[in-house]
């Protein structure tokens, strides 16, 4: 498969990219022309998210990377510019974290982990990756905050809800300390999107009541839907905009 060429000539790195929305953002970079690193912790998961790139006709490579460990991460961006001469856009999209849990069922163990990788991962991509963007005269970053962590809340999900408030946060950082240099930094804020991550909750009949309720276009987000949010905020077309969440809900946060 083929695109268009916003991308041509230029470098990305997606995270999270071997399954649901970062498969798809990295499988559209591709098809517009970018050489994508397709960096996941499941090392299974980015190769067979490559070989999908490869089989368009594209150009991508498998990074296995761990968000929550500085070491690799700082080692995914070095891989990014070692392979194709760069970095140009990063998008900071894996994460974690677990359901069903109040603040008060939350154990430490799993706050620290959603902690550690939902936050703290959009935390070490932007600092490992913006002084090389800078240094190759500047960049894009596009962090996959949620609809969950700045305009609505979600019951039972108190880890996740306090991590993704803290990327639109971080988001808002990076574009005021860096704007000058180059970096331009937004994020993109998906309501319910159909993913491998989101089957239990589809598998719950009651939170599915919940959430379908809510959907103002009636359907489930699919991972396409983000990816075409991602792939524009991204882009020249959005050279004007930077601190800014993208929220993508089928209308949840009005309803």
């Amino acid at each position: 498969m083929t695109g268009g060429d916003r991308f041509d000539g230029r470098a990305v790195i997606v995270t999270g990219a071997g399954s649901g929305i970062g498969r798809a953002t990295a499988i559209a970079f591709a098809a517009e022309g970018a050489s994508v690193l397709v960096a996941d912790i499941d090392a299974a998961g980015a190769a067979t998210t490559v070989a999908m790139i490869r089989g368009d006709g594209n150009v991508g490579e498998p990074c296995m990377a761990d968000v929550a460990d500085e070491a690799s991460v700082a080692a995914m961006v070095h891989a990014c510019v070692e392979r194709f001469g760069r970095i140009d856009v990063l998008h900071n999209n894996a994460y974690w974290a677990p359901l069903y849990r109040t603040i008060v069922d939350t154990t430490m163990d799993e706050w620290h982990r959603t902690i550690d990788v939902t936050l703290g991962g959009v935390f070490l991509g932007c600092k490992h990756a913006i002084p090389l963007m800078i240094a190759g005269g500047g960049g894009v970053i596009v962090n996959t905050a949620s609809v969950a962590g700045f305009m609505v809340g979600s019951p039972k999900f108190a880890a996740y809800m306090a991590a993704k408030g803290g990327v639109v946060q971080l988001t808002r950082s990076v574009a005021m300390d860096y704007g000058r240099d180059g970096i331009r930094c937004n994020a993109v804020c998906p309501g319910f999107i159909e993913t491998p991550a989101t089957a239990p909750l589809m598998s719950d009949p009651e939170r599915m009541e919940f959430l379908v309720s809510k959907l103002l276009v009636g359907r489930p987000g699919q991972p396409d839907d983000i990816a075409a949010a991602v792939l524009y905020l991204a882009s020249d077309e959005s050279s004007f905009m930077t601190g800014q969440t993208l929220v993508v809900d089928g209308g949840r946060s009005i309803s």
